[in-house]
């Protein structure tokens, strides 16, 4: 009894094997149908496209947008070097040193109003919090027992 009962184990753990590489290669012959599919349908797009494509007016394009984007940096090249000899020709060397030197003066002179009134001002130094004296030791002991009352 005990031999029928392993031997009837021993043929179900071969089909159980039989099973999972049944279902294995469905799986992979499913992968390779979906696979193939995919690219049936990117060569047949591949192929629309190579159809449309017009390669004279491709380059016609590229050539327009060559020479567009060479007469914009030679103009935009000639706008520059206009600016820039118009704005460096209206003001001096000399006027722009005096004028930063009349406005480090006036920042001076404001800076030095502003340290005279800070240090004649009558505002009390900030003491520096440390341990209390004993008068404020026994302020703070009647508040905090009024408080508890």
């Amino acid at each position: 009894m005990l031999l029928a009962k392993q031997a009837i184990a021993a043929q179900m753990d071969q089909a159980a094997d039989m099973a999972e590489l049944s279902v294995a290669q469905i799986q992979a012959n499913n992968a390779m149908n979906r696979m193939t599919h995919m690219m049936a349908q990117s060569s047949r797009t591949m192929n629309r496209a190579q159809k449309s494509v017009n390669a004279e007016k491709t380059l016609l394009t590229l050539e327009q947008f060559k020479t567009q984007n060479e007469e914009y940096a030679m103009s935009n090249g000639i706008y520059q070097d206009a600016m820039t000899q118009s704005t460096s020709v209206q003001v001096s060397d000399d006027a722009v040193h005096e004028l930063l030197g009349k406005l480090a003066d006036d920042a001076g002179v404001q800076l030095n109003q502003e340290l005279t009134a800070a240090s004649t001002s009558k505002v009390d130094p900030v003491k520096e919090p440390g341990e209390p004296t004993a008068e404020e030791e026994d302020a703070l002991q009647q508040r905090l027992r009024a408080l508890r009352a």
